[in-house]
């Protein structure tokens, strides 16, 4: 039998009412639980059964790390690290030529303050959102980092890349290498959420998940560019947002793939 164990206190997050709708229409079992923020605890659930986990990047992580759930997270950092993207998309994956670096090393170099980048974690964990900063924005990171608690530290690698003029952007769900569901989330750099995808979308995501697909179930974000269509990143589908995606279909296929 299978049960979903969804995170309760995410905030104001409509993606948590609407997926426990769909579970209750398909007469697929859930419960509830609180996530304590950066707690690095195990969550307190039954291993019995199939178990599927939604909510936080604390709890994918922690679920992940622990491994006690089948399937748990459908997660492996290596795979959604920015190398593995890169190897596996190529030219495809917007700023693929980045420059890996550490947060801290980058700061302190002696940059115009106006330079403009865009900034990112190379891993799936979001220590914080990938965006276009100035330099001098990011310089002032440099006391604050060394007390840091959080998990963006000194030593966090992240990907710096020139900035880039984007189009439409979409969330696709893939499942098993095909995507299920999907939904327009930003437009010209501002949010704006659709659930209508255009034909030519879905059929380059499917193509870009048969070159690589990091998980058997994962997210996968495309964009329009100057030069076409490029692989945005891939994300974690146990702590992704859906924005307008099918969550019953997700419910549907991904329940009975975990089960």
């Amino acid at each position: 039998m299978l049960r979903w164990v969804i995170q309760s206190n995410l905030g104001h997050n409509d993606d948590v009412a609407t997926l426990v709708a769909a579970l209750d229409a398909l007469g697929v079992a859930h419960e509830p639980l609180k996530v304590i923020p950066f707690d690095d605890t195990p969550p307190a659930v039954s291993t019995d059964g199939a178990v599927l986990f939604y909510g936080s990047t604390t709890l994918m992580k922690n679920v992940a790390a622990a491994g006690r759930w089948r399937p748990g997270v459908f997660f492996d950092a290596a795979r959604f690290a920015f190398e593995a993207l890169r190897a596996g998309y190529g030219d495809a994956l917007l700023n693929a030529e980045s420059e890996l670096v550490t947060i801290g090393a980058f700061v302190n170099r002696d940059l115009d303050p106006d330079t403009e980048v865009f900034l990112r974690p190379a891993d799936d964990l979001k220590s914080f959102s990938g965006a276009v900063y100035t330099f001098g924005e990011l310089a002032r990171w440099r006391e604050a980092l060394p007390q840091s608690r959080g998990p963006l530290q000194p030593d966090t690698v992240v990907q710096v890349a020139t900035p880039q003029t984007l189009g439409r952007e979409w969330r696709c769900v893939v499942v098993e290498g095909r995507v299920i569901t999907a939904s327009q989330y930003r437009s010209s750099g501002r949010a704006r959420m659709r659930p209508e995808v255009p034909d030519a979308v879905i059929a380059y995501a499917n193509s870009m998940a048969a070159r690589y697909a990091p998980a058997r179930v994962f997210m996968l974000d495309v964009c329009e560019t100057e030069a076409g269509l490029r692989v945005v990143e891939t994300n974690c589908f146990n702590s992704a947002g859906f924005y307008c995606c099918d969550l019953y279909e997700v419910a549907r296929t991904v329940s009975a793939l975990a089960f």
